[in-house]
């Protein structure tokens, strides 16, 4: 091990972990305690694993260029943003060298740490939007590279009410923004009835797993009309002016091919100025088709989560 000299400052009794491969260095392991200047912060590298729940991963990661891409801080340290203050463990890096991610906590789940340890770890902040005012705990925020906030993710037991128009939604997840601070999209935490060009659907994905709240079941256009849904509990009847029925629903198949246990594929369906557009591919102008909307499979889906 050696004393290792990068962009943004000295990496005491540090090593090479990984390299990209066409030979770059990709990450660093650190030993000792070292401090890296970044955007005016003086931040000290994950370096001694003071607590178990701590990841024992490379603590500082490079783009190929040698600019700063990520770094897991030894302790929670404050970082102000466009929308306040936050203690952090983990901060992810744009190229360029403005923040893409934060995540307040980064904490290795184990037999020996659970979901539920990290979770009485974490703080809840205030957050104050055109939308919304509300406290949440969250895992991470996302920003643009221009520094407006991207999105929200919260811990899964999280649950957050929005007003948009006529709508209180109460969601999970998270959400996403416009760089004009307007909701982009949002993930419902039960089935709730949204009033579209073609009647009212239910927005509800089933298979949501809640990775982060960048992509969601219920989008918004930035002027407020709605852009897309998923729906796990509607069937959409189609009636042509030639006389055709068609029929998008979601479906029911086996999660293998012997197996008793039931998955559901979703129906996303998505709006513009004149047509509805199912699954992505089957378009239908709304001024020349009647559309009929029914509960599918008479809400034979077991809901995800808890009930409230």
């Amino acid at each position: 091990m050696k004393n290792i000299e990068i962009k943004c400052g000295i990496l005491n009794d540090a090593f090479i972990a990984e390299y990209y491969s066409t030979g770059e260095t990709e990450s660093y392991s650190v030993e000792e305690k070292s401090e890296l200047e970044i955007l005016e912060y003086k931040f000290v590298p994950l370096y001694d694993f003071p607590h178990e729940r701590r990841k024992e991963l490379p603590s500082v990661k490079v783009f190929k260029s040698g600019n700063i891409k990520s770094i897991a801080l030894n302790e929670l340290s404050s970082i102000v943003t466009t929308i306040g203050s936050f203690e952090v463990e983990k901060i992810t890096f744009y190229e360029n060298g403005s923040i893409n991610r934060l995540f307040l906590l980064d904490g290795k789940l184990s037999g020996y740490w659970s979901e539920d340890d990290e979770y009485k770890l974490a703080k809840a902040y205030k957050f104050d939007f055109e939308f919304s005012s509300f406290e949440a705990k969250p895992i991470s925020l996302h920003f643009y590279e221009t520094r407006e906030l991207k999105s929200i993710t919260l811990w899964p037991k999280e649950r957050v009410k929005l007003n948009i128009d006529e709508y209180e939604l109460i969601i999970r997840v998270g959400f996403s923004l416009y760089k004009s601070g307007k909701l982009k999209s949002c993930e419902p935490f039960r089935p709730t009835s949204i009033n579209t060009p073609i009647g009212n659907i239910d927005a509800y994905d089933i298979n949501s797993v809640g990775i982060h709240g960048d992509t969601n079941s219920l989008n918004f256009y930035e002027n407020g009309k709605l852009k897309s849904l998923i729906t796990s509990t509607n069937i959409i009847t189609i009636y042509t002016a030639n006389g055709d029925k068609i029929i998008h629903s979601p479906r029911k198949v086996r999660l293998y091919s012997n197996s008793e246990v039931m998955d559901t594929i979703t129906l996303k369906v998505e709006f513009t100025d004149n047509k509805v557009i199912m699954d992505s591919m089957y378009e239908y102008a709304l001024n020349e088709n009647k559309f009929e909307i029914k509960e599918f499979g008479e809400k034979q889906l077991t809901l995800t989560g808890d009930r409230k």
